[in-house]
């Protein structure tokens, strides 16, 4: 009787470690069942679709910054003290007015010694040029003595000697003059930077100076510009048009330049320059334009401006979906295109203008590749996918 109880406890036993074990064996089976089920549900399907070849507008919109036709910095051309500051801030100013007076005492000291040190070589000069001629005509006259042998070989030869020694001192007397004349002639010249003028007409659009500063000569460390004079009776504006436009740019073409804030307001323009040179890393081509300025346009030097160019009939470009484009975590642009054998291949493109819904692609395709846009991170050169087209 107790063996009976004894196999039967062992029975119960048996049957509840069974039923535990499948208890934690049936949630792992059906949860490698479910993943199973779910990898093949979300297996990669490349989403493709090709480029689309649209028109363009017939405006080019660039932007750009109104700087002033001319602009310069105005230093001084001496040492010394303001005297007087004879314009103001913004103040219209015509070329050869007077903006400045400096004083130089200094310099004038040297310009008054200079003058005395010439006045000096020209006394010099002439105590010189009496001595030179006077043995140059000694020894005329000796020589023509020495012939009849009136005068000994000996002689002769003293007096040429006196006449090449006060001919070599006549001609060191002329060098010192002339240098003497070069170097009043210098002061004289940087006494007249004493009055301060204006270039050219312009604007003073900022000065730096008042009545008993201390200023310095340009081109020292020390130095600080007086005024900044801009002329603004008509502004430049460098654009870039892109590659693909500059063929129906040309000189003297006309622009209508507006403020972004105020797009309604057109401001006459035109191309004065072409550089002639596409930028290697935009490929687009420098233009200068001038807008002409009649004062009460409210225009102004720093304006950020955009202008509209005619380029003269639509022509075609190639766009593609954003979602087509990848770095590859390089500066480059790629996308992905899945050949004929469906496999992938990385294309090397260069992007144009950002169009917002598309993508302006200047190179890199031809137009009739299937390129996908859901691009994953783990994607490789010539691996295979399955294909779907893309709803965009």
């Amino acid at each position: 009787m107790k063996i009976n109880n004894i196999s039967n406890k062992h029975l119960v036993i048996g049957i509840i470690v069974g039923i535990l074990f499948l208890i934690g064996l049936v949630p792992k089976i059906v949860r490698f069942v479910t993943t199973s089920i779910r990898a093949k549900e979300v297996e990669y399907i490349a989403l493709i679709e090709s480029p689309k070849i649209i028109e363009n507008e017939n405006n080019l919109e660039l932007s750009g910054e109104l700087k002033p036709f001319l602009h310069t910095e105005i230093f001084s051309r001496i040492n010394g003290l303001v005297n007087q500051r004879c314009v103001q801030l913004g103040e219209h100013v015509k070329k050869g007015q007077l903006l400045a007076k400096i004083d130089t005492p200094d310099l004038d000291a040297e310009a008054a010694s200079a003058k005395s040190a010439l006045i000096s070589a020209e006394k010099h000069l002439m105590e010189t040029k009496y001595q030179y001629d006077f043995a140059k005509q000694t020894y005329e006259r000796y020589q023509k003595s020495s012939v009849d042998g009136a005068i000994s070989r000996q002689e002769l030869e003293s007096k040429l000697n006196s006449y090449k020694t006060s001919e070599m001192n006549y001609l060191g007397a002329k060098a010192d003059v002339a240098k003497s004349k070069e170097d009043l002639n210098r002061l004289l010249a940087l006494q007249s930077y004493k009055n301060v003028v204006a270039p050219f007409d312009g604007v003073i659009s900022k000065y730096n100076i008042d009545a008993g500063a201390n200023v310095v000569s340009g081109g020292s460390s020390t130095s600080t510009s007086l005024f900044e004079i801009q002329q603004i009776d008509k502004f430049r504006a460098t654009m870039f048009v892109p590659q693909n436009y500059v063929r129906y740019i040309y000189d003297g073409q006309k622009v209508d330049v507006y403020t972004p804030e105020n797009p309604q307001q057109k401001f006459k323009g035109y191309i004065s320059q072409i550089s002639g040179k596409l930028d290697n890393v935009s490929r687009s081509m420098e233009v200068a334009l001038i807008i002409p300025n009649d004062g009460k346009s409210g225009l102004y030097s720093g304006l950020y401006v955009k202008t509209n160019i005619d380029i003269k009939g639509k022509e075609k470009i190639l766009t593609i979906n954003p979602s087509c484009l990848t770095t590859l975590n390089s500066p480059d642009q790629y996308v992905l295109q899945v050949k004929d054998d469906s496999t992938i291949h990385f294309i090397k493109v260069k992007q144009g203008r950002d169009l917002g819904d598309k993508i302006e692609i200047l190179e890199g395709l031809q137009g009739n590749e299937k390129l996908i846009t859901n691009i994953k991170d783990d994607l490789k050169e010539g691996q295979k996918v399955k294909t779907a087209n893309s709803q965009n």
